[in-house]
Formats: C-alpha cells, sequence, structure tokens
C-alpha cells in the first residue's frame, strides 16, 4: 500500500475533522493539498454509522475526482491524483484512507474577508472569475451544490478559483434525496432547498433546479464579502425570515437596514460611485430572488454591476 509519507516528503496539517484530514505537501518542486477521508471507524461507536459516513464521504471524494477530471477552466481548481486506498500516519497509528490531491492555493475567500485586504476592486475582482467559472460549470450541465466563500480559494493576488466539488452533480431529481443535495442547511442554501428538507420527512416536496440554486449560493457569498453577514436574519432562508421577506417584498427597506447602510456609506466616503451600488443592488436583488424570478449563472455574469466595473476599474474608488 502505498502511504502519502512516501508520496511526499514534508505534510503540514491544514484542517482536521473526525474521519478526514487536509495536508499541505511542499516538495522541492512544487505544493499541493492532499484531501484523505478515513476509511477505518474513528470518535464513533456505532459500527453502521460509522461505516455509512465514511463510505458517504469517500464516495464524496471519488465524485469530486471524477467531476474535477472532466473539467478545464482557469478558475477552477485542478486535480493531480487520486488514490483509493493507502495509509495515512497522522498520530502514530497507520490509518487506512482515500486521498485527493490538487493544486495549491494561498487561502479561501471567506478568510480573506475577515482581513482589511479585501477592498470592493478585489472583491469585485474574484467575483467575475469565479461567476464565469460557474457559467462554464453550468454549460457542462454540472450543478456545484456547495458554493460559499470557504470554498473559493485564492491562488494568488489575481486569481481566485472555485473548490470542493464532492456534492458537484448532474442534476436527475431521483437521486436528490439519497445523494448530491447539501446535507446541512446553511445561510447560503436556496429558499427551495430549505423547503424540500423541512418537508422531507413528510413526503411533500417539489421539484426544483440545482442551477438556480447555485446562483443564489453564489449572490450570498458576493452579499457577505461586502456586508459581512449574510442577507437573511436566522439560519438559512424561510418563508418567515424577516430579512429575507423585506428583500423580496419591500426590496427598499432591505436596502435601508442599519449593518447595510453602514457599508454603503463607507464606500461611499471610499469614492465607491453610486451607480455602482445600485448596479450590486439589482444584482443581489436578482440572484436572491424566488427560485423563478432568479437570474441564471450567464445572467449574472453579464449583469451590468460587473460591465461598470470594468469600466471604471482605472479609477480610484
Amino acid at each position: 500500500m502505498q502511504q502519502i509519507n512516501q508520496i511526499a516528503d514534508h505534510l503540514y496539517l491544514i484542517q482536521q475533522g473526525n474521519n478526514s484530514y487536509i495536508h499541505r505537501r511542499v516538495g522541492a518542486s512544487d505544493t499541493v493539498v492532499i484531501k484523505s477521508v478515513f476509511h477505518g471507524q474513528l470518535f464513533i461507536e456505532d459500527d453502521s454509522t460509522c461505516n455509512t459516513v465514511h463510505q458517504r464521504e469517500c464516495q464524496d471524494l471519488q465524485n469530486e475526482w471524477k467531476i474535477l477530471s472532466q473539467l478545464n477552466h482557469p478558475n477552477i481548481i485542478k486535480p493531480q491524483q487520486f488514490i483509493p486506498h493507502h495509509q495515512l500516519d497522522p498520530a502514530g497509528g497507520n490509518l487506512q484512507c482515500c486521498s485527493l490531491f490538487l493544486e495549491n492555493a494561498t487561502c479561501d475567500l471567506h478568510t480573506l474577508c475577515k482581513t482589511n485586504e479585501t477592498s470592493l476592486k478585489i472583491i469585485i475582482k474574484y467575483f467575475t472569475q469565479i461567476s464565469i467559472a460557474l457559467e462554464y460549470l453550468h454549460s457542462q450541465y454540472i450543478a456545484h451544490n456547495d458554493i460559499k466563500l470557504e470554498n473559493m480559494l485564492v491562488v494568488s493576488r489575481n486569481c481566485v478559483k472555485l473548490a470542493d466539488f464532492g456534492f458537484s452533480y448532474r442534476p436527475s431529481f431521483e437521486d436528490l434525496l439519497t445523494k448530491w443535495l447539501p446535507r446541512t442547511l446553511t445561510p447560503y442554501s436556496s429558499p427551495e432547498i430549505v423547503n424540500f428538507r423541512l418537508n422531507l420527512e413528510d413526503g411533500e416536496f417539489q421539484e426544483f433546479c440545482l442551477f438556480g440554486a447555485d446562483v443564489y449560493a453564489l449572490t450570498t457569498a458576493l452579499f457577505l464579502a461586502i456586508y459581512k453577514r449574510p442577507p437573511i436574519m436566522g439560519q438559512f432562508p424561510t418563508k418567515d425570515d424577516q430579512y429575507y421577506q423585506l428583500l423580496i417584498n419591500q426590496p427598499d427597506l432591505f436596502w435601508q437596514l442599519d449593518f447595510i447602510q453602514k457599508v454603503d456609506q463607507q464606500l461611499i466616503r471610499e469614492n465607491t460611485p453610486k451607480e455602482l451600488l445600485e448596479n450590486l443592488k439589482d444584482l443581489i436583488e436578482g440572484g436572491l430572488a424566488e427560485e423563478y424570478n432568479r437570474i441564471t449563472a450567464t445572467e449574472f455574469v453579464n449583469h451590468e454591476f460587473f460591465k461598470y466595473a470594468q469600466q471604471i476599474q482605472g479609477n480610484q474608488f
């Protein structure tokens, strides 16, 4: 069996879960990221539960390799190798696992947006790239299904890449119940996914489009990057969420919320054109609209917000 320690001389732990590790391998000529999922039992007493969890997460990793191997885009992370069975020795005991090798990145946008290094110009540049990557993905009839700031990896100051394709999928409604629907609800979950999940046990659910859910998540990520919090009051958008209902039914009142006004006023003090902010609001409203009114990835890419930003990119704002 192959061991990662035999494949690489230097491994540095980036992230650790109950049954997974993410390492950065620093080699003589290049640096890669290695995602590993254990086959054996770890931290879970119920054998059947443990095996199910591990099998599912190994399938996610293999699915990520399969999907990424079919794609070729400058703003989508590139895979290098998938090893289905080998040993990892993170704490003195060899553990059976599978691993996916990916190109290296500096950090993710979630981390970057916590710093003072993310001006509106940088955010626009990165989201231009990510939205084009998503448009390409949808042109290949693939839904990413887990878009969030944490899955947008900064490779260099001028390049960001969409990553984490474990949930990515060519949508087929019959398979949604057991396979690729995100397993937890988050602020990035679209209202139709929330409705699907909340009504799943009762057997009352409606078919929906994962491509539209991707656009909702992308728009939420853009809002988070600029306004530093989700556009909803609760943990995920429901028909009772006060902020989301304002956005859908009374958008003028939504944009007057204190946390939004505080950021807008700061952007205006930084000489951000008011027309750019108005275009931003229109883009957010279109991307977070109810499913039947929501814009597509192509409409997102071609929105006036990005066109106007490109026109004035040489100016200070």
